[in-house]
């Protein structure tokens, strides 16, 4: 089976999105080309654990010179990209074969 809609997940700091739609069919049912996850048939649950891992994602750079050097301990990356993974995991489940979400995050074992 062929997934009707089709994802790219990945980071992008201050945005508060971390699905983007390249295709046409997800983009029509679901809005626009990044996607609010409560627009999505997910738990709020996870929904919400989306927007916490987005919160977290922002405080990776600094702010008031974003170029500099992440904040972020070693520990911190490896945690955060432990609940990014969990967070895809998560979504590609409850999502199910419809959906076709491509890892583009960075944050998984072939980084």
């Amino acid at each position: 089976m062929v997934a009707k809609y089709r994802y790219r997940y990945f980071f992008d700091a201050g945005s508060g999105y971390c699905l983007w739609s390249p295709n046409d069919e997800a983009e029509r049912r679901f809005g626009d080309i990044a996607v609010d996850l409560r627009n999505l048939p997910v738990s709020e649950n996870t929904w919400r654990r989306g927007y916490h891992i987005l919160a977290w994602y922002d405080t990776c750079i600094d702010w008031s010179y974003p170029p500099d050097r992440s904040p972020w301990s070693f520990e911190e990356a490896r945690r955060f990209d432990m609940a990014a993974q969990e967070l895809l995991t998560q979504l590609r489940h409850e999502l199910g074969a419809d959906f076709e979400i491509i890892d583009e995050s960075g944050t998984g074992e072939s980084k």
